[in-house]
């Protein structure tokens, strides 16, 4: 019963899972680990949807969110089971919920503002809306690797501040098949045998 209201919220969302392991939100498809996984730290008090601040920014449903109308108020997410590559276009999707708004975004001592606009999709009951952000106007290499994201969530003088769902990476680094992987460690495991068995 739980699985099937998952899949009609995803569905709410516009999103779905294939056999290939891809995720779609809001129109845009990801790997299903290439979301922030990983919250480092947070500046400020914080309503969520439910559940802790660290679950609803990290878990891969669109309907959860977190906002906070504390000045400075940001937090940093990262990005355990790959780091994000800077690739070509965009390389993030920030989603939030509701009316559309700002968020901001650091990477060293830069920081650019970014206004979401929305999906055409819907989760948790309410407009989903996305930011997508290219690391090259950072002035980032291409091809670097970045293990985390820094985004501020107040925006003074606003009567609404953005509720944050669900950060998304188009570039990631490489991870091994689980076969390959298992493949090479079963190779490595039979030269170790074979080494072994010529001493003796």
């Amino acid at each position: 019963m739980k699985l099937k209201k998952y899949i009609l919220a995803l569905a709410l969302a516009g999103a779905s899972v294939n056999a290939n392991a891809a995720i779609t939100f809001g129109g845009y498809t990801f790997a299903d680990n290439a979301f922030a996984d990983a919250l480092y730290y947070s500046s400020g008090s914080y309503t969520t949807s439910g559940g802790s601040l660290a679950t609803v920014l990290t878990d891969k449903d669109p309907g959860t969110y977190a906002y906070s109308f504390d000045a400075g108020a940001n937090v940093l997410l990262g990005f355990t089971d790959n780091d994000v590559l800077n690739g070509t276009g965009a390389d993030l999707a920030i989603f939030e919920l509701g009316v559309p708004d700002t968020v901001k975004v650091t990477f060293g001592t830069q920081t650019q503002s970014f206004l979401t606009t929305y999906t055409g999709f819907s989760a948790g009951g309410f407009d989903l809306n996305v930011a997508l952000i290219d690391f090259s106007t950072f002035g980032i290499a291409s091809g670097a690797n970045l293990p985390y994201v820094s985004i501020g969530l107040d925006t003074p003088g606003n009567t609404t501040v953005p509720s944050l769902s669900l950060v998304g990476a188009f570039h990631v680094t490489a991870v091994p098949e689980p076969e390959s992987y298992s493949m090479m460690l079963a190779g490595l495991g039979l030269i170790g045998f074979m080494a072994a068995r010529r001493r003796g």
